[in-house]
């Protein structure tokens, strides 16, 4: 709710600003359109975990992985003028290289202590490899205004989509101080794939500093919606179409900063730095047991415990204006 009242007040302060400008503004605009392409080292680091059924309030078993990436991406805009509305579009297409991703599950007792109180015993700690794929489409529509001398502030509304695919290879049993192979690492044992739809609002600030030397930091606030399936592939007591499918909502924050070096008149050379945080509100988790389980076939529904995902990335790009 908050981010669609957001919403409606920036698209009036958008048409507001609009009008003003086309009564006291009559000089000409000029339209510029700007490609970026640009490649990022990316690391993220995503979990998400269940609860347990007696203890709700206690994890039961979690999942993180955490993945580098190199990430190639284009992005194409009319650049930002002064009571002008801009548009943009961006396209990430990230490499998910061999990394690591450890799980844990727990069983969970009661002792009779004078103290009274729970304790937990690891009963499964394992490590695997990751491979995988990202592509990230991200579409938004601006308006901007000249805050003072040499700073332009534009508002953004947008839209991101993304499209996340980790395979996991292998598995070594660490629990009990142990370090077994229980299955190689070129052998597929996983996949979990998941997507988020996430509409967001921002506000960018674009500071000349010099001649040559201008600074970009943009921030962004999203509400995101998330759909996660997981393939265990020898769990013979799950499905295969999928295992368990998890759902969530919750929100994000955004910061990026550009730092633009002027080349010539129509090329710039860019740096940015960037991050980004999605946490769940709320979420479910559904596992879809097969016919070859003990109980039959059947449906386990409850709560997701947790789950987030923190991205951050380093790149380096030309800005070429048409």
């Amino acid at each position: 709710m908050l981010i669609k009242k957001l919403v409606l007040v920036l698209i009036t302060l958008l048409i507001a600003n609009t009008t003003w400008a086309d009564i006291y503004f009559k000089e000409e605009k000029t339209i510029n359109f700007v490609i970026t392409p640009a490649i990022a080292y990316r690391y993220d680091v995503f979990r998400w975990s269940i609860p347990d059924n007696i203890f709700p309030n206690k994890k039961l078993s979690e999942l993180i992985w955490k993945n580098r990436i190199i990430q190639p991406s284009i992005k194409i805009e009319l650049e930002p003028q002064q009571n002008q509305f801009t548009l943009l579009g961006q396209a990430k297409y990230g490499y998910i290289l061999k990394t690591q991703s450890k799980s844990w599950d727990k069983d969970w007792h009661i002792y009779k202590k004078k103290s009274g109180g729970l304790k937990s015993d690891f009963y499964s700690n394992t490590l695997s490899f990751v491979k995988g794929n990202i592509l990230d489409l991200s579409g938004a529509i601006g308006y901007s205004v000249n805050l003072f001398k040499n700073n332009l502030l534009t508002f953004y509304i947008g839209y991101d989509y993304n499209d996340y695919r980790n395979n996991q290879y292998g598995i070594r049993q660490l629990v009990n101080n142990r370090n077994d192979l229980l299955y190689p690492s070129n052998k597929l044992i996983s996949k979990y794939n998941f997507k988020t739809q996430s509409p967001w609002i921002g506000l960018s600030v674009k500071t000349q500093l010099t001649d040559k030397f201008g600074v970009t930091p943009t921030i962004k606030y999203y509400s995101f919606k998330y759909v996660g399936k997981g393939y265990w592939l020898l769990r013979y007591d799950l499905k295969q179409d999928p295992s368990f499918k998890h759902t969530a909502k919750g929100y994000g924050l955004g910061v990026d900063l550009d730092f633009l070096y002027k080349y010539s008149n129509s090329l710039d050379f860019k740096f940015n730095l960037e991050t980004k945080k999605f946490k769940m509100k709320k979420g479910t988790d559904t596992t879809f047991n097969s016919k070859k389980s003990i109980k039959g076939e059947y449906v386990d529904k409850g709560k997701l415990f947790d789950l987030s995902l923190i991205t951050s990335s380093i790149s380096c790009g030309v800005r070429y204006k048409l």
